[in-house]
């Protein structure tokens, strides 16, 4: 860790860097707390992240930045997809039924606990609830976020199973299925198809990033 003392560089904030780089803030604070990714300080103590580090640090790992995204078109940002207020009144007014299909799909998922629970279900029905708004709103970021950071939470405290993914897995499934029936349109479904697609990808990345960070403080202890 350095001091801020490259003026042409660009030291970007936790928030900007990860909106750089496509992560979550949580899991990009997680990461440099690990000392697993450059960071240097301010004068006044605050975590910046140098662009060009950042540059460096992906193109070891066969990435690179990506383009500028003030000069992409709106409808390609990672986070958005087609709104379909339509598909979110369904996940709001079937919401028993969207979660009870969830728990059934859940007896059989070898990702998660088979075994129902009070706590389960309040977790299933906040995801609902926050899909919902996604799908309203057509902007998944923050859900991206949330699963990227909670699955990654489960590789790295060593959990067997991807949890996270398998509960998402069941409930955006469900939602799919209600969704058909409801409405009864092929376009209604594959928005929350494309929608459910993005938040799984998250929740796997997380997942295995979790799971590396695990397995890299293991080797070094």
């Amino acid at each position: 860790m350095a001091t801020v003392d490259a003026p042409r560089d660009v030291a970007l904030t936790v928030s900007a860097a990860a909106r750089l780089i496509g992560v979550s803030v949580s899991s990009l604070r997680a990461w440099a707390a690990a000392g697993q990714v450059p960071f240097c300080r301010t004068p006044g103590g605050h975590r910046r992240f140098l662009r060009s580090d950042l540059q460096s640090w992906l193109a070891e790992r066969g990435g690179a930045l990506p383009a500028d995204h003030s000069q992409r078109p709106h409808g390609l940002r990672a986070g958005r997809v087609a709104s379909s207020e339509a598909s979110a009144a369904v996940a709001r007014d079937h919401r028993d039924q969207v979660v009870a299909g969830a728990e059934r799909l859940l007896e059989m998922s070898p990702l998660a606990s088979r075994r129902a629970s009070d706590a389960r279900r309040a977790r299933l029905e906040r995801a609902l609830d926050d899909l919902a708004h996604a799908l309203e709103s057509g902007d998944l970021g923050s859900g991206m976020r949330d699963a990227e950071w909670l699955a990654y939470r489960h590789g790295a405290g060593g959990w067997i199973t991807n949890q996270p993914l398998g509960e998402l897995l069941a409930l955006t499934r469900s939602l799919e299925r209600t969704v058909a029936v409801a409405i009864g349109s092929q376009a209604a479904v594959e928005s929350v198809r494309r929608a459910n697609d993005r938040l799984l990808a998250s929740a796997a990345a997380g997942y295995a990033e979790g799971g590396r960070a695990r397995e890299e403080v293991l080797d070094a202890a």
